[in-house]
């Protein structure tokens, strides 16, 4: 019986790359959601104050209050480090657009296209004397830009859709310096995953390189691939990856064109630290001082349209053509006002109103959206069965797997407006997952807060229970 061949990455050519682990990676979204609604409207406070009232936000979060110091402080470090939630400026810190961005959106697979548009080998997500080590090893990688492109040479290569596990990504590429310092084709790396497996040649994951000092022992395959298998998580969770199997296999989610062709297109470098690979000595103080450069780069992004959630053209067509309907029925006229079909929260609720009313009313014709300019306090007027008006302000979390948030941001003019609407001011919070959409509806939450079934901090961060309102179904579009 021959022996079953393995394969290494040959000892010249193999170094690991590594980030940050967030020890919370179980509850990543509920996390960053939590955190950035709580720090997203914090002053700009020296350093240490800065760590304290962050301290306290995050021993407020499930079960950290019995958490220990050294926890909370972890935790801390790897949301700023890894996320790169706070600025620093002058000893300074504040909280950075990233965390804003997704306190006002709640939209987490924006957020994750964000992230890994800016994520790169070297980055300051790792310490200086880490970066260094890239550095010195000739470094210079974009995880997400090269996954996208491998996939996409497979699939050329294949005829089919092409997928990869961590492990193959881990030991045909991430760990090997033909790919991520000599810059070895895509192409070329999707011919050897192929290779291997018409092969059936199994990878060996015992590199001396990975021995424990202390105990002599060689990592766990599961540790081996676990910085590959990172970011191919955190892909799947910007909608830009799928997963079969039972998370193993990874591959291109092609309803995500628009964001995956704008990853290859618009491919963004932060250049701060080439000017070191030239030099014979590197000194940590030398890398420390690009921190405050980095987080200032991963945080210059915004507006990127393509990584917005967007209602799909079969959703698109299905709203159109029922707010056609009704339009027809009531003034004769076919033709949808354009400002009906854009943010994907609002044109979600806004067809679930028109379905709440088809069948008890005939004053479709009165809801509508609400352009953000005009600053009402609410996004969509809609109507009540005896005829008075129901004003809606929408809040919405999108996320890839369901998650328990309880929490959203209100501005002082919708939570103004609220006050003076009384009963007939809703708040609609929309969650959306891959498996369901259901709308939580809180009505009159000015009253709810008297009665003490919410919860509303000075920044109007809201925290409701079952007993502010009632979880509904949304109600969509069947053809």
């Amino acid at each position: 019986m021959s022996k079953q061949q393995k394969y290494k990455i040959p000892d010249e050519y193999f170094f690991r790359l590594h980030h940050v682990r967030p020890r919370f990676k179980n509850d990543v979204e509920e996390v960053l959601l939590y955190v950035a609604t709580s720090i997203s409207e914090m002053e700009v406070l020296p350093e240490k104050e800065f760590n304290a009232v962050l301290n306290n936000v995050l021993f407020g979060f499930k079960k950290n209050a019995s958490s220990t110091q050294k926890t909370i402080d972890n935790w801390r470090t790897e949301i700023s480090a890894l996320f790169a939630f706070i600025q620093e400026e002058n000893k300074y810190l504040q909280p950075s657009k990233m965390s804003i961005r997704l306190a006002n959106n709640q939209y987490l697979d924006e957020f994750f296209n964000y992230f890994l548009y800016s994520f790169q080998y070297p980055g300051g997500h790792i310490k200086s004397h880490n970066i260094i080590k890239q550095i010195e090893a000739g470094v210079k990688f974009k995880p997400c830009h090269f996954i996208l492109q491998l996939l996409i040479e497979g699939e050329k290569l294949t005829g089919k859709p092409f997928s990869i596990t961590a492990e193959e990504l881990t030991q045909c590429a991430y760990f090997d310096l033909r790919v991520t310092r000599d810059g070895k084709h895509p192409k070329d790396v999707a011919k050897m995953i192929l290779k291997h497996r018409t092969d059936k040649i199994e990878y060996d994951h015992h590199y001396d390189q990975l021995i424990n000092e202390k105990t002599g022992a060689y990592p766990s395959n599961g540790d081996v691939c676990r910085y590959a298998g990172d970011i191919l998580d955190y892909m799947v969770l910007a909608n830009l990856l799928q997963h079969k199997g039972t998370g193993y296999y990874y591959y291109l989610n092609t309803e995500n064109k628009e964001a995956i062709d704008y990853h290859l297109r618009n491919a963004v470098w932060f250049n701060q630290y080439d000017r070191f690979y030239t030099q014979q000595e590197i000194s940590n103080s030398e890398i420390s001082a690009v921190e405050e450069t980095w987080f200032s780069f991963v945080n210059q992004f915004d507006g990127i349209e393509a990584f917005a959630p967007h209602l799909d053209q079969a959703e698109q067509e299905n709203i159109s053509a029922l707010i056609q309907e009704y339009y027809s029925r009531m003034t004769g006229d076919r033709k949808v006002p354009t400002k009906i079909i854009g943010d994907y929260g609002e044109s979600l609720i806004l067809a679930h109103e028109y379905l709440r009313t088809k069948e008890k009313s005939n004053r479709q014709h009165l809801i509508n959206k609400i352009p953000t300019p005009l600053g009402v306090g609410y996004d969509i007027q809609s109507v009540e069965l005896e005829k008075k008006k129901r004003y809606i302000e929408v809040k919405t979390t999108k996320s890839r797997k369901a998650i328990n948030n309880n929490r959203f941001k209100l501005t002082p003019n919708e939570w103004d407006t609220a006050e003076t609407m009384g009963d007939n001011y809703f708040i609609y919070y929309l969650v959306v997952n891959d498996d369901t959409k259901n709308i939580f509806m809180i009505q009159n939450p000015v009253k709810q807060y008297e009665l003490g079934n919410l919860k509303v901090d000075k920044n109007l961060v809201v925290e409701f229970s079952k007993t502010s309102g009632q979880w509904k179904k949304l109600l969509e579009i069947r053809n």
